[in-house]
């Protein structure tokens, strides 16, 4: 048994010093070549609250004060939104996947995790995952 570096219930996530196991998903970190955290949310924010400020510019007029209150409010709460959520993607040398979504300060503490794990070294060689059966082991 890896001894875990990294374990999140909330989400599920676990990382130990050859796998990254989510609830739906694991992960052998052997064949990783690129970590990396996207931030999608946060453009698309930006975007809806830039297109909310450009509404509020042209048509301030015809608004009354409490609508006006209501798009900043909103606009403030996308940002807040985009800015918090992050989602991780594992590359290997095939394909790039999305493995967690979650808010970015657990995303950068599992890229940390995932970043001492693969210093550690102990990964097998090839990126052959190794199961362990416990009924031949008593």
């Amino acid at each position: 048994m890896d001894p875990i570096l990294l374990a999140v219930p909330r989400y599920g996530v676990t990382v130990t010093a050859r796998f990254l196991r989510t609830r739906l998903k694991d992960q052998a970190l052997a064949p990783i070549t690129a970590v990396r955290i996207g931030r999608d949310p946060l453009w698309l924010a930006l975007a809806s609250g830039l297109g909310l400020a450009m509404f509020g510019f042209q048509f301030g007029d015809l608004l009354y004060p409490g609508e006006r209150a209501a798009l900043m409010m909103i606009g403030v709460l996308l940002l807040a939104g985009g800015y918090a959520v992050a989602s991780l993607h594992l590359g290997t040398p095939h394909v790039e996947r999305t493995m967690l979504w979650a808010d970015i300060w657990t995303i950068r503490k599992v890229r940390d995790a995932l970043a001492e794990a693969r210093a550690t070294g102990e990964r097998p060689a090839g990126g052959v995952m190794e199961m362990e059966d416990e009924a031949k082991e008593g």
